[in-house]
């Protein structure tokens, strides 16, 4: 396929919009469980096992929706689809890539928004299964520079809105119904920019090989 040849309309996002609903099912089945499952953690003890149980099916969630949303820009997906997730290679590249970001917003906010802006491509390209997620992530980046730049900024925006719609929630809603329903609405919103990001990867010649 040419790097002519795009796999999303007039933005990004919206066609991730649109093209997650292709998926809807697994989408939604895996972001229920995970929300349940992350609420229902709250009163576990002790509090590293709950992190490490939390973190785990967070991985797994993350591997399953990436995958999905690869497979959304090109068909419609079924819960039985979820059983060609490479979870292996996905775990292997997105834990040290999360750990490097989360040392990059440990260290100063700044470092890490900036690893996170100059990455987003390596999640989807490690769940469509490519060798090199990193160097595919920059491929892609210089495939489509303007696109890449406009839909990561508002990306970034739209984390940020979560992040305040999350805060607010725990603080005036609290416990497990806060819980969940931010889990909830993180899910939609992964499966939504997953898609976006997938999308736009498929419209370069990396994202095809």
């Amino acid at each position: 396929m040419s790097v002519a040849e795009k796999q999303y309309g007039w933005t990004v996002l919206g066609t991730g919009l649109v093209r997650m609903w292709r998926g809807f099912l697994p989408f939604i089945v895996v972001s229920l469980l995970n929300a349940l499952v992350q609420a229902s953690l709250l009163e576990l003890s002790p509090l590293w096992l709950a992190v490490g149980i939390s973190a785990a099916l967070l991985l797994l969630a993350f591997a399953l929706m990436a995958h999905i949303a690869v497979r959304s820009v090109d068909e419609r997906s079924g819960l039985g689809d979820l059983r060609g997730t490479r979870f292996a290679l996905f775990a292997l590249w997105v834990v040290g890539w999360t750990v490097v970001i989360t040392i990059g917003l440990a260290l100063y906010f700044w470092p890490g928004v900036l690893l996170l802006a100059l990455t987003p491509f390596v999640p989807v390209a490690a769940a469509a299964g490519v060798r090199n997620p990193l160097g595919a992530n920059f491929a892609a980046i210089r495939s489509r520079p303007v696109r890449y730049l406009v839909t990561v900024a508002i990306t970034l925006l739209v984390l940020l809105v979560m992040w305040l719609i999350s805060a607010l929630n725990a603080f005036f809603v609290r416990g497990w119904v806060a819980s969940f329903t931010t889990w909830l609405v993180i899910g939609f919103v992964a499966a939504w920019l997953l898609t976006a990001w997938a999308a736009l990867f498929r419209s370069t010649e990396v994202g095809r090989e």
